[in-house]
């Protein structure tokens, strides 16, 4: 491959779908990390014999011009995208509306399309899997939230662009929206609700808030920090996406067969032992995090599980099972 044709086939790749655009000026930065720099000049003919091939458009923002891809039927593959590779894309476009970034979906709503014709070929072999596969939520089914759409760019992109944003956001049990300058640390996404790791205004400790509960956002030029000693993966096993209320502690149940039957299938952690006992039923015993989705986790087993031991939650749930006894009363 020629020094020119690599060249244009690399600024082919940075230049993205529309509505979002990218100046000359942010190409030549991009190429800076992976090839000799030409001049603007070159830049901007190669752009030029490049839109002669490929739907290239320009917009002219603030004194400059920024180009974008226009793709409305599907996305030009090099090579051309395979059966298993639509089915993949079908997939995630069907399972994953709620728990990607909007930046990610638009970048790949032209993939969707493509795969979504090549499923619809005769000839692909994957013409009737939509009817063959599902995918369900483990628990009740809710209704996510709907952030706002611009606010959640905002958002992603202050991330993505190591920057702190200004937010306006209403806390679970406050009466009115607060200003804050969010420092934003991770993404995690638990079920139908997306959490920012961060941390606020000048403060060191880090915090968890719902992106569904801020209302504006505004990206600032100041550069987001990440904690020292801060790892995402040891600071979710911590507890702290469980509702963490205490330290671990040593849990012992009664349960039933059922009950024994799905622990042993699926583990609630891998120190668990499980004892079968002379009345049919069983000992379950483990260390483990004390949270509130352990509780939450409990009930739904309602009679099927008795808690033994620590005497602190036995009592706990003596009260809730009462309380519920109380408001069921024929």
């Amino acid at each position: 491959m020629s020094d020119t044709l690599k060249r244009q086939w690399t600024i082919l790749q940075l230049i993205p779908s529309y509505p979002r655009s990218i100046s000359i000026k942010e190409i030549i930065n991009k190429l800076e990390n992976s090839l000799d720099v030409p001049n603007y000049r070159t830049i901007q003919r190669d752009i030029d014999t490049l839109s002669q091939v490929f739907p290239l458009e320009n917009t002219r923002k603030e004194k400059a011009f920024y180009w974008s891809i226009k793709l409305e039927d599907g996305v030009l593959e090099i090579p051309k995208m395979g059966s298993p590779t639509a089915l993949a894309f079908y997939l995630a476009e069907k399972n994953l509306q709620g728990q990607l970034p909007p930046v990610a979906l638009d970048n790949l709503r032209a993939h969707f399309k493509t795969a979504n014709k090549l499923l619809a070929n005769q000839h692909s072999g994957y013409l009737e899997w939509a009817e063959k596969i599902r995918v369900l939520p483990q628990t009740q089914q809710l209704i996510p939230p709907q952030p706002n759409a611009d606010v959640l760019d905002t958002i992603y992109t202050a991330l993505l662009d190591n920057k702190r944003f200004e937010g306006k956001y209403f806390g679970r049990r406050d009466d009115q929206y607060k200003t804050y300058l969010v420092n934003p640390i991770a993404l995690v996404l638990r079920g139908t609700v997306t959490y920012l790791v961060c941390t606020l205004r000048a403060y060191t400790d880090v915090r968890v808030l719902s992106l569904h509960r801020f209302i504006e956002a505004k990206i600032q030029d100041v550069g987001r920090w990440v904690p020292d000693g801060f790892l995402l993966d040891n600071y979710i096993k911590e507890g702290h996406f469980d509702f963490l209320i205490g330290d671990e502690i040593d849990l012992e149940l009664k349960i039933d067969e059922e009950v024994a039957i799905h622990l042993r299938e699926s583990k609630l952690t891998e120190n668990q032992k499980i004892t079968a006992q002379a009345d049919g039923t069983s000992v379950f015993t483990a260390r483990i995090k004390d949270t509130g989705q352990l509780r939450w986790w409990l009930l739904g087993f309602a009679d099927q599980i008795e808690v033994l031991k620590p005497i602190a939650l036995r009592n706990e749930f003596a009260k809730k099972t009462q309380a519920m006894a109380g408001k069921y009363t024929l």
